[in-house]
């Protein structure tokens, strides 16, 4: 049964990853560095794929009956909200 609940929470919680991983975009974004514009990037690409390989984890371990299937699949979203709120304030304006 917790593998239909992770599926349910998981359509409900990508439409707030894809604003969260937006925030973060524009914060990485808005940084000059002086390497260029590929560190940026590379941040930015190595993010994304974080950000998909723990929410892949967090889905199979809400799968499971030990763990709240509602939490797992959102701990992701809060883990990556909370750096997104750090990089939105701390980006040069």
């Amino acid at each position: 049964m917790n593998k239909y609940k992770v599926e349910l929470y998981k359509r409900s919680s990508l439409p707030f990853s894809s604003l969260i991983l937006t925030i973060v975009a524009v914060s990485l974004a808005a940084r000059k560095r002086r390497g260029g514009m590929g560190i940026g990037l590379a941040v930015g690409v190595s993010l994304m794929f974080l950000y998909i390989f723990f929410m892949k984890v967090s889905e199979v371990l809400g799968a499971g009956a030990t763990y709240n299937s509602f939490f797992m699949v959102w701990i992701p979203n809060i883990s990556f909200g909370i750096l997104a709120v750090y990089l939105y304030f701390n980006a040069k304006q």
